[in-house]
């Protein structure tokens, strides 16, 4: 049996004034874009099950290894949103959010993610015999489902919709939070940290713990007292103890609490 994950990640560069205009979408307008299998990032998209057109120069196309105009096009009425089931990963944070420079989004997936599924990871191919239109849009739908195994690092789910729009909306409850890379410029940050407050959802930053190989997040206004010391030298308990500290004082964020278990859970174990 398949399990949902009950909250899910989206890595995200903000290096650029439009990668900043698209957040500040997200957050303030409850709506993110998916993209079309022909724009993202794996050339081999939407291309496990392979399909063959009965059509003049078709088998030619192929055979130099390339998909037919019209298979693609029917990709390109898809719409792809990729996510995470982890917010810790080395490779995400370096990749995807640029070195820790970026950001990640953490969402519920109670409602509009629901219908989120697992990506299986596999070097096979499936073969497609004949088929009708219906058939290639289920055929399409499957491939988007399977990546090669270079990719597993991700542990990605993805959302498939048919939807010209490609923007998915959701319900301004559903965004829990954003994690700021430790890297990121703290101008950037500071405007980030506003926009989270304005929609009262938690912010937090990544806190390498290089010792450990791991990653640990400490909420948004924990850093800031570290800000000015140049090195910051921050224990599991020391950050345990500012966030059950802000909750008695009733000054945390929507989900802010709950969230920073959830997000260190495996770094807290060192204090049980």
């Amino acid at each position: 049996m398949i399990v949902r994950p009950m909250t899910v990640y989206k890595y995200k560069t903000v290096s650029t004034k439009q990668d900043f205009e698209r957040l500040k979408d997200i957050i303030l307008n409850n709506r993110i874009y998916m993209a079309s299998p022909l724009a993202l990032n794996d050339p081999m998209e939407a291309n496990s099950v392979q399909m063959s057109l009965r059509v003049a120069g078709s088998g030619y196309i192929r055979d130099c290894g390339k998909i037919h105009s019209y298979i693609e096009s029917k990709q390109a009425e898809y719409r792809v949103l990729s996510l995470s089931a982890v917010p810790n990963s080395m490779i995400m944070w370096a990749h995807y959010a640029r070195e820790y420079s970026g950001c990640c989004l953490i969402y519920s997936t109670e409602k509009t993610l629901s219908d989120i599924r697992p990506v299986i990871y596999t070097d096979l191919t499936f073969e497609f015999g004949e088929f009708s239109d219906e058939d290639m849009s289920q055929a399409i739908q499957e491939s988007l489902q399977f990546k090669r195994r270079d990719w597993a690092y991700e542990n990605e789910w993805r959302l498939i919709q048919k939807d010209e729009a490609g923007f998915l909306n959701y319900g301004v409850e559903e965004l829990l939070g954003v994690i700021v890379g430790e890297n990121m410029k703290r101008t950037m940050a500071n405007r980030i940290e506003k926009l989270c407050k304005e929609r009262n959802i938690a912010c937090f930053r990544t806190y390498t713990m290089k010792s450990w190989n791991d990653i640990a997040f400490i909420t948004r206004d924990m850093s800031k007292l570290f800000s000015d010391k140049g090195t910051e030298y921050i224990t599991p308990y020391d950050m345990r103890e500012h966030i059950t500290k802000k909750f008695g004082k009733e000054k945390c964020t929507q989900n802010e609490y709950d969230l920073f278990f959830d997000l260190n859970e495996k770094i807290l174990r060192t204090l049980r």
